[in-house]
């Protein structure tokens, strides 16, 4: 079995080969940043039940570590988006060694992570309006080494006590 760190390269290398992803910081940070320590869980849709099932990521890396979108509550209300989209949305911002964003849409965190990884996480913050999903993040990307500032707040607000930003982005 592959570790999570030849998966992620694998993904890495995969987003190339799609077109998604092309500078050599995103490519590091995709590399680096343990999705399956975002997203522990992810849940499936069963038709012919009409249910649910809760499965633990690391019963299945190589899924979490593909270009695909997890439901990470039931329902399939809240998702982690598809690894490739979230790459073309922050190669997109043209960021730049120094510059400040703001998320709005903090989620999992993997894609804070991502650009604490790629910026330092002094220059990001990121906002949900979820406060659970926000604590929750906060504490997983802690256990991984990183600390943006994350806000439970409404992203129409922003965050000012960061501000301004270089950039801001939508997820």
């Amino acid at each position: 079995m592959s570790s999570w760190r030849e998966l992620a390269a694998a993904l890495a290398d995969e987003l190339v080969r799609l077109d998604k992803l092309r500078s050599p910081e995103w490519i590091a940070a995709v590399r680096a940043v343990p999705r399956h320590e975002l997203v522990p869980v992810h849940y499936r849709y069963d038709e012919a039940t009409g249910s649910w099932t809760r499965y633990p990521t690391s019963d299945d890396l190589p899924l979490v570590y593909s270009n695909t979108a997890l439901f990470v509550l039931p329902g399939g209300h809240s998702s982690t988006s598809m690894p490739g989209l979230m790459t073309r949305m922050l190669e997109s911002l043209d960021l730049h060694d120094g510059q400040g964003v703001l998320e709005i849409g903090t989620g999992t965190g993997y894609n804070a992570g991502l650009l604490a990884h790629r910026l330092g996480d002094r220059h990001v913050t990121s906002v949900d309006i979820e406060t659970d999903l926000v604590d929750l993040a906060r504490r997983r990307l802690a256990q991984i080494g990183y600390a943006p500032t994350l806000v439970a707040a409404d992203g129409v607000t922003g965050h000012e006590a960061s501000a301004p930003y270089h950039r801001i982005i939508v997820t």
